[in-house]
């Protein structure tokens, strides 16, 4: 008996100094959750599903209060960006926050511009954030998830069909409401200016350059705005023919009867045609003075934010 006692004494102490001991009934770890009883994944990363749906938020210790916050604006915009691209059921996507860029190159694999804050792999249904990045840009954070999220949730709808960069990139700045009067004003000026791109030539991957991705952007929405900016549910028509099709362009005739070239052609004709005018206000004294008020508004709004970001990342040990 005494030996059987032992024995047994024995067991308990090595199950309880097992791995993991302890933790069997702990659910996996949310953004935010005790750390003790956070899973881990294979990059030393804690992670937990949130409890919206099958989004697996993936964090460190540094970035703990980030991915608490893109948790939240995940589960409060999925509903609303699903509906819009008529996805009923979003599946499984991975949500990396690292906390600086050398690793968020690692585990991008390095293929980001250093301009991007954020990156979507839309084959292993990725999100990458860095969160250094996020505190330096002006853009909110919600902005910056609901723009990659859009991207998954697209790829997800079309199972993975090909479709150009300049329509993906219209669609996710559309449904992360990202498009402001300063947009719309370097628009225009890039037109006067004649360093407007092409849109055919925006099928790929975005230009290196921060100015002319940016230009690249701005071309993007205006593009999607001119063909869904008043007939909103064509957009959904478009998506379904793309995922059935399996091909973007034969999909883009089937709803509008029309090539995606003939689109870019006079799409390209209308703007030109729209602000043929612009070149007379941009000389005038008044607008001028408007232009500078307005990016010196712009410039102190920026400084405030970034201020308040900077204290918030300085409590949680992100420099």
């Amino acid at each position: 008996m005494i030996r059987e006692a032992a024995r047994l004494a024995i067991a308990a102490v090595l199950i309880l100094a097992a791995p993991g001991a302890g933790r069997a009934g702990a659910e996996p770890g949310r953004a935010g959750a005790d750390p003790e009883r956070a899973a881990f994944d294979e990059a030393g990363y804690m992670v937990g599903q949130a409890p919206c749906g099958p989004f697996h938020m993936h964090w460190s210790e540094r970035t703990r209060r980030l991915s608490r916050e893109v948790e939240k604006l995940i589960c409060e915009s999925a509903a609303d960006i699903a509906a819009g691209i008529g996805l009923e059921k979003p599946g499984a996507i991975q949500v990396y926050v690292v906390p600086d860029r050398n690793e968020f190159n690692s585990l991008s694999g390095g293929a980001i511009q250093e301009w991007g804050e954020a990156y979507s792999d839309l084959g292993r249904m990725i999100m990458g954030i860095d969160a250094s990045a996020v505190l330096r840009s002006p853009r909110p954070l919600k902005t910056v998830v609901r723009h990659e999220l859009s991207h998954l949730f697209f790829s997800q709808k079309v199972r993975g069909v090909r479709c150009p960069a300049w329509f993906m990139e219209g669609l996710a700045m559309t449904q992360s409401r990202e498009w402001t009067l300063v947009d719309q004003w370097n628009l225009v000026a890039s037109i006067w200016s004649g360093r407007l791109p092409d849109l055919e030539d925006l099928g790929g991957t975005f230009p290196p350059s921060t100015a002319e991705a940016s230009s690249a952007y701005r071309l993007s929405y205006a593009a999607f705005d001119e063909l869904f900016g008043e007939n909103p549910g064509d957009l959904v028509t478009l998506i379904s023919f793309i995922r059935d099709t399996g091909d973007f362009d034969r999909a883009f005739l089937l709803t509008f009867g029309r090539a995606p070239e003939d689109f870019t052609m006079a799409f390209h004709m209308k703007l030109e045609k729209r602000y043929r005018t612009a070149g007379a206000v941009l000389q005038s004294s008044p607008f001028w003075i408007f232009v500078v008020l307005l990016f010196l508004s712009a410039y102190a709004l920026k400084r405030i934010r970034g201020r308040r970001k900077m204290k918030e990342w300085r409590e949680e040990g992100i420099e």
